[in-house]
């Protein structure tokens, strides 16, 4: 056999033991057999990548609650790849999640042909965690929460922290991609990450690099640098109503002149309930708003301590409460 199990954490407790497997592989093929005994042995919980780079046939899916897939050595040492950027290209999705407490940590994936990773609201996939992980270059946006309202579940409690996303070519393949694309996402946290040309070469703006929409709410995102992407952070879309949530801390940038739909740096639209608070937005194109806020039920949100150098711009009857804010010149 090409991989080793250790037995590395044993508990017994007055009622019974419960035993963690963790199991080291070092191909993609010990990879889909790895995933596959995960399934069936409910003590496997672990799955550690050897450095190299795993060239994927198939997407992986992770359907069994309390699994985690790590890089030994991190994410710059351990590499999943897809088969290219390009619509309809398999796999489509490297990593898809249909449960729930599901980590990945420590590897970098690339070249999809839609989205390296899907969390599935429609599966009740609650509890996902990513962290220490690079992003690149997949045909639409690199990590999509996906949901179905006829099902009508939701993806709860959900962290994203310490990545990047980005295109590494310094624009994106097509105008229908993003950073982190959410519906129906509840209680999440986004912290401390980088996202960088998430921009569109033609056919309109580009989608967030970071977006909470769809009945989604409370979601937290803090601290995070975005840097010469169309649209920096986005909570609702048009009438698909996030409600309350915080946008606080984060730095927006855009500097390259000729991206051609670079647009505002956060947006609320639909977003009752919100908190904009001391983030810096400097944008060097030719938009000229650095937050908006839109439509009738944006109502009871707080725009304060921000520091911006295009204007905070009110549209299509929203309401906002706006303090200290300071324009940079």
């Amino acid at each position: 056999m090409a991989y080793r199990i250790l037995v590395f954490l044993f508990f017994v407790s007055i009622s019974s033991a419960f035993a963690t497997e963790q199991l080291y592989v070092s191909s993609t093929q010990d990879l889909y057999k790895a995933i596959k005994l995960a399934h069936s042995k409910p003590e496997l919980n672990r799955i550690i990548l050897e450095p190299g780079v795993y060239q994927l046939t198939h997407r992986i899916v992770l359907k069994r609650d309390g699994l985690t897939l790590t890089g030994r050595k991190g994410a710059l040492s351990t590499i999943l790849k897809g088969k290219g950027m390009k619509k309809n290209q398999t796999p489509e999705v490297l990593i898809d999640v249909m449960a729930s407490y599901i980590t990945i940590s420590g590897v970098t994936l690339k070249n999809s042909g839609n989205h390296l990773i899907q969390v599935r609201a429609e599966h009740d996939a609650d509890f996902f965690h990513l962290s220490n992980c690079i992003l690149q270059d997949s045909y639409e946006q690199l990590l999509k929460v996906s949901a179905s309202k006829a099902i009508g579940h939701y993806s709860d409690d959900g962290k994203i922290e310490n990545c990047v996303f980005e295109y590494t070519a310094g624009i994106g393949p097509q105008f229908y991609i993003g950073g982190i694309d959410a519906h129906r996402a509840n209680n999440w946290l986004v912290k401390n990450n980088k996202f960088e040309n998430i921009a569109s070469p033609s056919g309109g703006v580009a989608e967030h690099a970071i977006h909470f929409w769809n009945n989604s709410s409370n979601n937290y995102v803090v601290d995070n640098i975005i840097l010469n992407s169309d649209r920096g952070i986005g909570f609702g879309l048009g009438k698909s109503q996030n409600q309350g949530g915080v946008i606080k801390g984060n730095y927006i940038i855009h500097t390259v002149k000729n991206h051609p739909y670079a647009d505002a740096g956060i947006i609320l639209e639909s977003s009752p309930d919100t908190v904009i608070k001391n983030n810096t937005i400097l944008l060097y194109h030719d938009y000229p708003n650095a937050i908006e806020y839109r439509f009738p039920s944006t109502t009871n949100i707080s725009i304060i301590q921000n520091k911006t150098n295009r204007k905070i711009k009110k549209r299509d009857g929203a309401s906002a409460y706006i303090s200290r804010n300071v324009t940079l010149k």
